[in-house]
């Protein structure tokens, strides 16, 4: 009998060729034609006949669930399912795995690259030569500096082991690191030059970085947030921002996705589509996995 899959991640199968592994397997493909993150709608819509989902960031809520009738699998592709009703996932008997090929060497790659980036102004430098204003700006090392990594999972040990090798002094905060050596979160705020964040979100964290926390940020700090927008109220940032009472700030992840903002308007603030998994090596591992696990349960 031939089953559905739809694949809503769009960058799948475009950099390996994971997807010849379905062929003779009776398993139909579709893809997300859209290019882009799906509405809960538009997932309705295209998937509604598919057996199997490999999923990216988009909202599978119960309302969404309910309506894939023949739903039996979903993938996520990627780190968290926060954005899957794990729940009510269960009750309708759909079985729901994540990847357990994890990206910390992606995103700790890309959280040391934006933080030169903010550290140098290697963006602005190359808008200015480009319409030929040559000005240099004096920038910042990042030896020397104090990084605090809030979250330490593998993507935090990583990214701590990158970045001893420049000489940073880096401080820890996670409910779960059992250290005398782990700050509390309004410590390390205020004793870092830059930020990074790496948490799961959930609602007990939801602006755990309000206006409070990130009015005690230093000066010529920079936050840098390739984790979940919900932990950070973004809106106080922009103020901080604006105003230039921080040095800058780099944003992967967006409540709302694609991003359209008053952030775009700012020169402090490097913007990414989020992209921290989006290393071609990476990805190819995870949707290996992918296809091997919907294979496994066809």
């Amino acid at each position: 009998m031939t089953k559905e899959l739809f694949i809503a991640t769009t960058s799948f199968g475009k950099y390996s060729d994971t997807l010849s592994l379905l062929r003779n397997k009776k398993i139909i493909v579709k893809k997300n034609f859209l290019n882009r993150k799906l509405k809960k709608n538009e997932i309705v819509r295209l998937a509604k006949n598919s057996d199997y989902i490999i999923a990216g960031t988009e909202k599978y809520n119960k309302t969404t669930l309910a309506k894939l009738k023949k739903l039996k699998f979903i993938f996520r592709i990627g780190s968290g399912i926060d954005n899957i009703d794990i729940n009510f996932a269960k009750k309708k008997n759909i079985k729901v795995l994540s990847s357990k090929i994890t990206p910390e060497k992606a995103v700790a790659e890309l959280v040391v690259g934006l933080i030169i980036n903010l550290l140098r102004e290697i963006n602005q430098h190359d808008r200015n030569l480009k319409i030929n204003i040559w000005k240099k700006e004096m920038g910042y090392l990042l030896h020397k500096k104090t990084v605090g990594i809030i979250g330490y999972g593998k993507i935090g040990k990583y990214l701590k082991k990158i970045l001893k090798s420049f000489g940073t002094r880096v401080i820890i905060n996670d409910i779960k690191y059992k250290s005398k050596k782990s700050f509390n979160l309004k410590d390390l705020i205020s004793e870092s030059d830059i930020i990074s964040v790496h948490i799961n979100y959930d609602k007990k964290n939801k602006n755990l970085l309000n206006s409070n926390i990130l009015k005690t940020l230093k000066k010529n700090s920079i936050l840098i947030n390739t984790s979940r927008a919900e932990v950070i109220d973004y809106n106080f940032l922009y103020e901080l921002l604006k105003r230039k009472k921080i040095l800058g700030a780099a944003l992967d992840v967006f409540e709302n996705e694609p991003y359209q903002g008053k952030f775009q308007k700012l020169n402090n603030v490097i913007l990414t589509p989020h992209i921290g998994s989006y290393a071609r090596e990476i990805r190819s591992e995870m949707e290996l996995e992918a296809i091997g696990a919907i294979l496994k349960s066809s």
